[in-house]
């Protein structure tokens, strides 16, 4: 049964996620075709051009094209977040879930299904969303660079480093953070909406928000914590490197977001089987 509500939420996502994000791909080559062309136009730029104002005026509509189709395409991992969101809320806490609640299912199928329903797209907008922004830095270059010589590439060299195989693990370790991140930020709105259906007799969405707000600065206020007090004890030893206290850190920054998204999923969980009321 847990197969079925799979794949229902995924066609009810995709129904709405996958014309967001042909969009986001055709914003991420209106990027690099923008990007590539204020290039063409720099490396051919001439004195007839310098005396007309022409070129220097072209090239920055370009670049501001270029930056608004960026803008697009990173708006549309912000439309994932708030359709995922969307559909968990009006799937269960809305007039929809009480035919929802009366499918032979437990709670914890209803929120699995979502949750890996959620984790896909999510998936998906990351790499969409990572290869938009690939080829508008490359095509920023005129397509002549290696990817070594992309923005992309110093990004993750100044966060991870690949110099040897202690900052290849950094980077695993940074990838696995990463994606706890997403799975706990969905779970942690899950969570903050099931709250706020329960707990509010009225405005529950207002009251999802303000918990999904709260939640989320609690989570930050500790994560900020552990990131003082773990570059605060490496400055009082200097026989550990950079990639000791990132590994460090990615490692307990992964603890601690099993621990959250353990605990939000029970929340909903329980939520569901134990609190909702459609009446």
């Amino acid at each position: 049964m847990l197969g079925k509500l799979i794949k229902y939420d995924m066609r009810a996502l995709s129904r709405i996620l996958v014309p967001v994000h042909i969009a986001a791909l055709a914003a991420g080559i209106g990027a690099a075709a923008c990007f590539f062309g204020a290039y063409t136009l720099d490396s051919s730029y001439s004195s007839w051009y310098s005396s007309s104002g022409f070129g220097a005026s072209m090239m920055v509509m370009l670049a501001m094209t270029g930056a608004f189709c960026l803008f697009a395409l990173f708006m549309a991992s912000a439309a994932t977040l708030f359709t995922i969101i969307f559909r968990f809320y009006k799937n269960v806490f809305t007039d929809e879930g009480y035919l929802t609640l009366t499918l032979p299912v437990t709670a914890n199928q209803q929120v699995a299904s979502k949750v890996v329903t959620a984790m896909i797209w999510v998936l998906i907008d990351a790499v969409v969303v990572g290869f938009c922004g690939y080829l508008a830095s490359v095509a920023a270059m005129g397509f002549s660079a290696g990817f070594s010589e992309t923005i992309p590439y110093f990004m993750l060299m100044s966060s991870f480093g690949f110099s040897d195989i202690a900052s290849f693990g950094s980077f695993l370790l940074a990838t696995a953070t990463s994606a706890l991140q997403a799975l706990t930020m969905v779970l942690t709105a899950y969570a903050a909406f099931a709250l706020g259906s329960a707990l509010a007799a009225k405005h529950k969405v207002a009251a999802g928000i303000g918990l999904f707000f709260g939640l989320s600065w609690a989570a930050g206020l500790l994560h900020s914590i552990k990131t003082v007090m773990i570059a605060t004890g490496f400055s009082y030893n200097t026989s550990y490197g950079y990639e000791a206290m990132n590994m460090l850190s990615s490692g307990i920054s992964i603890a601690i977001y099993l621990v959250t998204a353990a605990a939000f999923y029970a929340i909903c969980v329980y939520v569901i089987d134990r609190k909702t009321n459609l009446a």
